[in-house]
């Protein structure tokens, strides 16, 4: 009896399946959350500028 049943084979495909789609779904928010980060630090640099600008230009 060293071959699985069918329902355990299936379970363990669906268990896999499932695994698979979570780590897919967390890698698409890990991508959001890096595509936010860059474009906050983006602005920042931005402003950071502008600002360097602005008081050059007072002093």
């Amino acid at each position: 009896m060293s071959e699985n049943p069918s329902h355990v084979q299936g379970y363990r495909e669906t268990k896999a399946a499932k695994v698979a789609q979570r780590h897919d779904q967390a890698n698409a928010v890990w991508a959001e959350v890096e595509a936010e980060r860059r474009d906050v630090e983006e602005r920042t640099a931005k402003l950071r500028a502008m600002r360097l600008a602005r008081d050059n230009v007072e002093s």
